[in-house]
């Protein structure tokens, strides 16, 4: 079986929390949307659709998509959490992403009265 965690994942240190219980994966599809520039209108599949050109069907509108700058916030994205990943794992005393997954011995509960 193949655990894939999903939402609330908005940083390179949501996706470290998410592989500590046990998570084989995660999608990220609202960081990654949010690297485009999407303002989370809600109007992704209604009428023209996207505002920005993102998730639209419209030629008016996907015409105002630029896809290598879209293509370059997402590498710089992808790196980003590449190097927050690796300074987590780090800390960890862990060598890859992998050696994560189900170390809730790493886990520890931050009381909110601090």
């Amino acid at each position: 079986m193949t655990l894939i965690a999903s939402g609330g994942i908005r940083t390179a240190h949501d996706l470290a929390k998410a592989d500590l219980p046990g998570a084989d994966g995660a999608v990220i599809g609202t960081a990654e949307m949010v690297a485009l520039e999407c303002v989370r209108c809600g109007n992704c599949e209604s009428g023209r659709g996207c505002a920005r050109g993102i998730a639209s069907t419209d030629s008016e509108l996907a015409d105002l998509f630029d896809e290598e700058w879209a293509t370059q916030r997402l590498v710089n994205l992808y790196h980003a959490w590449n190097v927050q990943l690796v300074e987590i794992l780090q800390q960890c005393g862990l060598s890859s992403v992998k050696e994560l997954v189900g170390r809730t011995d790493l886990l520890e509960h931050v009381d909110y009265s601090r």
